[in-house]
């Protein structure tokens, strides 16, 4: 799969989304993204003292429309959690969404702050469901939540404003199935339980 759209931020300071790349995996429109500043000293100091943290991604493919307001194609909600086990000093990540669940654990502190920060080949729509003639794009964001604050936690990190952590939305150039792969009519019709090979069948308006 090839990365065909790109969104990216010079020098931000603070949390957002970049890097927003969609392409093709098997029957599915699949997505990349990757959050950039989103481990401040504090929330790391809070994962190495044991507290859980998610960050949780909202991922829409809408419908562009030139004379009412664009539609709602598909979503995806995909949550990114760890939790730092002290006794074994091993991060234990997880990921679950639609067609989505994954569990890894490392001793790695970059390891699982790139885990935490990067989606990879996120599928948000059946490739069926894109028609050729009409133009799409597709919008992610971000925001950080604590499973819970229990003591000492409670009061060691009262004042870190968790609560106001969330990207505003990102998004890609406009973007359509490619006519000439007809891979979309392919997906449709197809009722053989063996997958469509993977193919590059987005164009981007804005290359």
């Amino acid at each position: 799969m090839m990365t065909l759209s790109w969104v990216s931020s010079a020098s931000a300071v603070s949390p957002d989304v970049v890097n927003i790349g969609v392409g093709t995996k098997g029957k599915y429109v699949v997505m990349n993204a990757r959050l950039v500043d989103g481990f401040t000293e504090k929330i790391r100091e809070a994962i190495a003292n044991g507290v859980p943290m998610s960050f949780t991604y909202d991922i829409e493919l809408r419908k562009a429309n030139t004379l009412w307001m664009d539609s709602l194609v598909s979503s995806n909600k995909v949550r990114h959690r760890v939790q730092f086990d002290s006794l074994k000093k091993k991060y234990r990540f997880s990921e679950f969404g639609n067609n989505i669940k994954r569990n890894i654990i490392t001793r790695s502190e970059p390891q699982y702050q790139k885990l935490m920060l990067t989606l990879e080949d996120i599928p948000i729509a059946p490739i069926y469901k894109l028609d050729p003639n009409e133009q799409y794009y597709v919008r992610v964001k971000a925001d950080l939540e604590t499973d819970r604050f229990w003591f000492p936690f409670n009061y060691i990190f009262f004042f870190v404003p968790f609560s106001e952590f969330e990207t505003s939305w990102a998004q890609t150039s406009p973007l359509s199935i490619d006519p000439d792969l007809e891979l979309s009519k392919q997906a449709r019709d197809a009722n053989q339980t063996d997958e469509i090979p993977a193919r590059d069948l987005i164009r981007s308006f804005n290359k």
